[in-house]
């Protein structure tokens, strides 16, 4: 008796030792991963003066948080296309590196979620200002999420605007 009393209560220690985190699935992988490649041919749209590349992952029912707007303020497709062009425009030699990439929210104040069509983005974005040869560079991180079609149907990002006129002065302090 006491051996199966031994015995029942060694089941819920063993069972308790399994890793019941499996990890995202391969799909969810999968998913991500696309995810993150359509991001990246969208910010090489920059680099190559292309705005229809980089306006290419964006749906028409496009829902965009530009940086210099409050939460509350949405603008259209048409905005952000109106400001891709702005920046090919006006600006030569534009990259974006020392990009990350991290999907789902497992930890939010907001509506937690595992799923894999919601990108956080960083990385740094450099250009230079034709007129007056200065280079310009920026910290940048933005929100994407992903509707079924692949396509970016709200999009919020954060950079410091304000320091690119006083970058091309040269009176930027870092």
């Amino acid at each position: 008796m006491k051996k199966i009393f031994i015995f029942l209560l060694s089941i819920p220690i063993f069972t308790s030792c399994t890793n019941s985190n499996v990890g995202p699935s391969e799909e969810d992988v999968a998913t991500f991963n696309k995810n993150v490649e359509t991001w990246k041919m969208a910010a090489n749209g920059f680099t190559s003066e292309d705005p229809e590349k980089v306006m290419s992952i964006f749906a028409d029912s496009l829902k965009w948080n530009n940086p210099e707007a409050l939460i509350e303020v949405t603008k259209t497709k048409a905005d952000l296309t109106a400001a891709v062009n702005f920046y090919i425009n006006n600006f030569d030699n534009i990259t974006f590196t020392k990009d990350d990439y991290y999907g789902g929210s497992l930890y939010s104040t907001d509506q937690t979620s595992s799923s894999p069509d919601a990108l956080r983005v960083y990385g740094n974005w450099s250009l230079t200002d034709p007129e007056s040869g200065a280079d310009i560079a920026y910290k940048w991180m933005g929100v994407l999420r992903f509707n079924e079609d692949g396509k970016v149907f709200d999009f919020a990002d954060w950079f410091d605007v304000s320091s690119i006129p006083s970058q091309i002065e040269g009176t930027y302090k870092r």
